[in-house]
């Protein structure tokens, strides 16, 4: 399924079986995961290459030292990925983009005080709000493309309204990355899956 945005588009798709993601893999791919010993890890990152040879056959993909990323011979100039066990995000932006894919179903309220202040808690009233704000800040936390990123003191969530669908599983939220403003999205891509990225 693809999410369109005004700078971008958001691909998900659910991750193939192993033997499946090898088979269909370019010789690239598959030097790309040469020396990755996780079965797990492998499957992840053929999973998410896959998916973007199917949206953009002929984006190039680099990877910075820290492992991070970047998409080259694109007319996109950032891109994101994200995974769970059984589902795949890949965004691809104008501009330095996140994107976080959760199962619903996780159970994030053993570490909310990690990353959710009281305050941010307050915002909203879903069931699902602490799986939200955990992939609002997934995806602050890529689009910032740097490590040492504090959940609580470097991102805040300041508002989160309904969808102007106002469908049951859409929002509209408003957050602060070291002070700048950043507006997401949050949709509930079926029933399992929790999809969360900045516009």
């Amino acid at each position: 399924m693809i999410y369109p945005t005004e700078w971008g588009q958001i691909a998900v798709a659910p991750i193939l079986e192993k033997e499946a993601l090898e088979r269909g893999a370019t010789d690239e791919e598959l030097r790309s995961v040469a020396g990755i010993t996780s079965s797990s890890r492998r499957i992840e990152r053929l999973a998410w290459r896959a998916l973007l040879r199917a949206i953009y056959p002929t984006a190039k993909v680099e990877y910075q030292p820290n492992g991070r990323p970047e998409i080259k011979n694109s007319s996109y100039r950032h891109i994101s990925v994200s995974h769970c066990r059984d589902f795949v995000a890949v965004a691809l932006s104008q501009k330095p983009c996140g994107v976080d894919l959760e199962r619903a179903d996780r159970n994030f309220c053993r570490v909310q005080s990690r990353y959710m202040t009281a305050q941010e808690a307050s915002l909203c009233a879903d069931e699902h709000w602490a799986a939200v704000v955990w992939c609002a800040k997934e995806a602050l936390f890529k689009m910032a493309g740097r490590e040492g990123v504090d959940f609580l003191r470097d991102m805040q969530i300041i508002s989160a309204e309904p969808s102007v669908e106002d469908v049951r599983g859409r929002w509209h939220l408003v957050a602060l990355l070291f002070g700048e403003r950043v507006e997401l999205r949050g949709v509930m891509h079926d029933d399992e899956h929790i999809l969360v990225f900045t516009l």
